[in-house]
C-alpha cells in the first residue's frame, strides 16, 4: 500500500500534506515600538487635533453652514495643497501613487476644512468646548481613535 489510499489503488497527490506547499495566510501582528516612526507619531497628534476641531466643524456646518471660517475658494486651495504635498512625498508616481494622493486628499482635506470651520466656531463660541470641559473629552477621544487607526495601519504593514 505504498502511496495508495486503499480504494482501488489510486495514489494521493504528492504534496497534499506538505506544509511548504500551502499558501501562507496573512495574520495581523502587533506592531512594536520600533515600527512607529517619529513622523507617524507626529501625524497621530496632528490628526487627533484636526479630528477634534473637525468635530466642532461639523457642529458649525450644521448651525451656520460651510464657508464661515474662510471663503470657499480657499478650501479648494487647502485641498490642492494637501494633494500636492502627498503627491510630492509619494515614492512612486504611478496609478498607485496617484490613488494614494487622492485618498489622502479626501481624508486630510476634509479634516482640514472641518478643522478650519471648527476653529472659527470655537473662537466665536468658546463655551461649547468649555462647558463641563467637553473640549478635553473630545480631544481625548479623537487622540484614542487616531492612535487605534495608526496601530491597525502598522499591523497591516507588518503583514506585508
Amino acid at each position: 500500500m505504498n502511496g495508495s489510499s486503499g480504494d482501488g489503488g489510486e495514489s494521493e497527490p504528492p504534496n497534499d500534506n506538505d506544509e511548504t506547499a500551502r499558501t501562507p495566510t496573512k495574520v495581523l501582528t502587533a506592531p512594536t515600538a520600533d515600527d512607529a516612526s517619529g513622523f507617524g507619531l507626529s501625524m497621530v497628534l496632528l490628526t487627533g487635533v484636526l479630528l477634534a476641531l473637525g468635530y466642532y466643524g461639523t457642529q458649525a456646518v450644521a448651525d451656520v453652514g460651510l464657508g464661515q471660517a474662510i471663503p470657499p475658494p480657499f478650501y479648494l486651495l487647502a485641498l490642492a495643497l494637501v494633494f500636492v504635498l502627498e503627491l510630492s512625498r509619494s515614492r512612486s508616481l504611478n496609478a498607485q501613487g496617484l490613488a494614494r494622493a487622492v485618498g489622502t486628499t479626501a481624508v486630510y482635506g476634509t479634516l482640514v476644512i472641518l478643522a478650519l470651520e471648527g476653529g472659527a466656531y470655537l473662537w466665536e463660541n468658546p463655551e461649547v468646548a468649555l462647558d463641563e470641559w467637553a473640549g478635553i473629552a473630545v480631544l481625548a477621544v479623537s487622540l484614542v481613535v487616531v492612535a487605534l487607526v495608526y496601530v491597525v495601519y502598522l499591523s497591516v504593514l507588518e503583514t506585508e
